[in-house]
């Protein structure tokens, strides 16, 4: 340290700490109403992104646990290899029955019937016979009406096919 400068705090009689404060006092530090609603502002949209951000892994944790009927129905739609279109006819043939569960359509070929439909369903009767046809109709070579599989009555080492692999449960990881 130069003497100059001791001998400058010494005789000034002025604490450093006041020099510092000074930077923070006076017109230079005044805040605005636009600056202020500016902070509070993007305060707000930082609070709010990180729950958006909460709420998302929240709902894809849940999703991925809690079964969906949307999400089987969907699926089931995939699974018939249905186009768009008759998926969301099919929707709406469940949507008009109040279904709480729209996969029903895809198990009750009771729900196709003329009797059933109403409004503007009635207009796509004909391509709710092709789906029910589709849907519920038995291939030639299938399995029998009763439902079993013919072939697991045949001892284990007749049996055709890829055996399945054992089913092992996954251990959970508490977070």
């Amino acid at each position: 340290m130069r003497p100059f400068a001791v001998s400058y705090i010494l005789f000034a009689r002025r604490n450093p700490m006041e020099d510092l404060s000074d930077y923070f006092r006076g017109p230079r530090v005044q805040l605005s109403t636009n600056d202020a609603l500016l902070m509070l502002v993007g305060l707000g949209g930082l609070i709010l992104f990180i729950w958006l951000l909460s709420v998302l892994m929240n709902w894809q944790e849940q999703g991925q646990r809690r079964p969906s009927p949307m999400r089987l129905f969907l699926a089931l739609g995939r699974a018939h290899q249905l186009a768009w279109a008759d998926v969301w006819l099919l929707w709406r043939l469940a949507r008009s029955q109040r279904l709480s569960d729209p996969a029903r359509v895809f198990l009750e070929p009771d729900r196709f019937e003329q009797v059933h439909l109403t409004g503007t369903l009635r207009r796509s009767a004909d391509r709710l016979a092709e789906l029910r046809q589709k849907l519920f109709a038995h291939p030639d070579d299938g399995p029998p009406d009763d439902g079993r599989d013919p072939t697991w009555q045949l001892p284990a080492e007749q049996r055709q096919g890829t055996p399945l692999a054992p089913i092992t449960p996954t251990p959970r990881l508490s977070l």
